[in-house]
């Protein structure tokens, strides 16, 4: 399991900003035989977004606060074949986490394709993206809270 927290860096571009190849497992007081990772966490609410991005905003946005939970299937993304709404940078106005359940590709960002692949989790807060799904196609779990965009 690998943990990639999306962000911007100095030139204002998305890229990685933390990459874990490895997640702690601790075992949980109380509960034999149960141990659990902690991936990512807030400290205020609604959560910040990143700044605005350097792709297209994306029109489907929950208000500050709500949440939207979905998993997304996309289809193997064949050589040659034109960009799209999933591969072009895009970002929206929300906390995202992401799981890649099966499949994987290249996850775009502002600094080049970074490769993702079933078990990766990913942070991104209102990070400019886009994905070109692998020859397996890509399904993902999505869990969207509306944030507040950072100035």
């Amino acid at each position: 399991m690998r943990l990639l927290v999306l962000g911007v860096d100095a030139e204002g571009r998305s890229c990685v900003t933390e990459q874990r190849e490895a997640v702690d497992f601790s075992a949980i007081p109380g509960i034999p035989g149960s141990t659990i990772a902690r991936l990512f966490g807030t400290s205020e609410s609604p959560p910040r977004s990143g700044p605005p991005g350097e792709g297209k905003k994306a029109s489907d946005n929950p208000a500050a606060g709500l949440i939207s939970w979905y998993v997304v299937n996309h289809e193997p993304y064949g050589p040659g074949e034109k960009d799209n709404a999933a591969t072009e940078l895009h970002h929206r106005n929300v906390l995202e986490l992401i799981f890649i359940i099966e499949g994987g590709g290249d996850m775009i960002l502002g600094d080049g394709p970074h490769h993702v692949q079933s078990g990766d989790c990913i942070v991104m807060a209102g990070t400019s993206h886009g994905l070109r799904p692998g020859p397996q196609g890509c399904r993902l779990m999505v869990f969207a809270i509306g944030g507040v965009q950072a100035a």
